[in-house]
């Protein structure tokens, strides 16, 4: 009898020598306020503290995924719920697990803000490179559509693009890429308006529409499309040039060469302006031939 109790006795200490791992270890997820993360990804060790026993249960819950990181400068709630419920999907929940702190984390990307000034500089060199070379200056003004951007931390590369049939003048579209290590983060799409300094013609007074302006030479004989207002620029499209020949007026026809020069008279068939070339009848051979406009009363016929 005495030799059974010592057995029971020795099986009792030897029992009290093993490890309780699953009668009183745990392990304890302290849950911050607010955790900043710098990957794309965001697993339970980026946002928590994990302390206990068996370690390599601890090493697998840093390394449970929570899912991806929200962009740079945005901000995502994480409620405890929420990492039990992840735990529980991935086969790690056991009651030894504790959690204290907070109830839920408020986790943010680490980023960086990239500013419109600094931006703008960019649009601007990189549209000066592709200025065609002009004698008349050239100035990039009224930049648009730049904002504040936050971009992951690293290096920054910038990339202008315009459409292929730009003509890099007036209100020109573009589009900035901006990448962090290669990627591409942003795209932004703007617009710069890109002026070409050059001499116009600017009436000092006031033109009544069809009234012929007789200076300076760009538009010398033309008629205004309509009134005009005085100390305005003129362009192209606010003249006109009239017709001087009018069908049926009589014109002389002129056939020169650099050794004779004939005339005889003639009738337009059509109206034309300076420089047209029109029909007209030969009057004394009854011929129609084609002749250029020279004024109101001549037309040539080149030899």
């Amino acid at each position: 009898m005495t030799h059974r109790y010592g057995l029971l006795s020795l099986s009792i200490v030897a029992l009290l020598c093993v490890p309780l791992v699953g009668w009183g270890a745990s392990i304890v997820i302290t849950v911050p306020p607010e955790a900043q993360v710098q990957s794309p990804q965001v697993t339970l060790g980026d946002v928590a503290e994990i302390q206990g026993e068996p370690a390599d249960t601890v090493a697998r819950l840093r390394q449970v995924l929570l899912g991806q990181a929200p962009p740079a400068g945005v901000e995502r709630l994480l409620s405890k719920s929420t990492l039990i419920t992840q735990l529980k999907h991935q086969g790690l929940w056991t009651p030894e697990i504790q959690f204290q702190g907070a109830l839920q984390i408020r986790l943010m990307r680490a980023s960086q803000r990239l500013e419109p000034q600094h931006m703008e500089t960019v649009v601007r060199q990189a549209l000066s490179r592709r200025l065609p070379q002009t004698t008349q200056p050239t100035s990039i003004r009224d930049i648009r559509g730049l904002s504040p951007v936050f971009v992951p931390p690293g290096p920054v590369q910038y990339e202008v693009t315009v459409p292929g049939r730009s003509m890099l003048r007036g209100s020109t579209p573009f589009t900035l890429t901006i990448q962090v290590g290669g990627k591409v983060e942003k795209q932004l799409h703007g617009t710069a308006t890109i002026v070409v300094a050059q001499e116009v013609v600017s009436l000092v007074r006031p033109v009544a529409q069809g009234e012929l302006i007789t200076q300076p030479e760009d538009v010398i004989g033309k008629h205004a499309r309509r009134s005009l207002a005085g100390n305005a620029p003129l362009s192209t499209e606010d003249v006109t040039t009239v017709p001087v020949v009018h069908r049926g007026d009589m014109v002389n026809i002129v056939l020169e060469s650099a050794l004779i020069k004939v005339s005889t008279p003639g009738e337009a068939l059509e109206a034309g302006k300076p420089g047209d070339t029109i029909r007209v009848k030969n009057t004394s051979s009854n011929r129609e031939v084609r002749a250029q406009v020279i004024d109101k009363q001549t037309v040539r016929i080149p030899l």
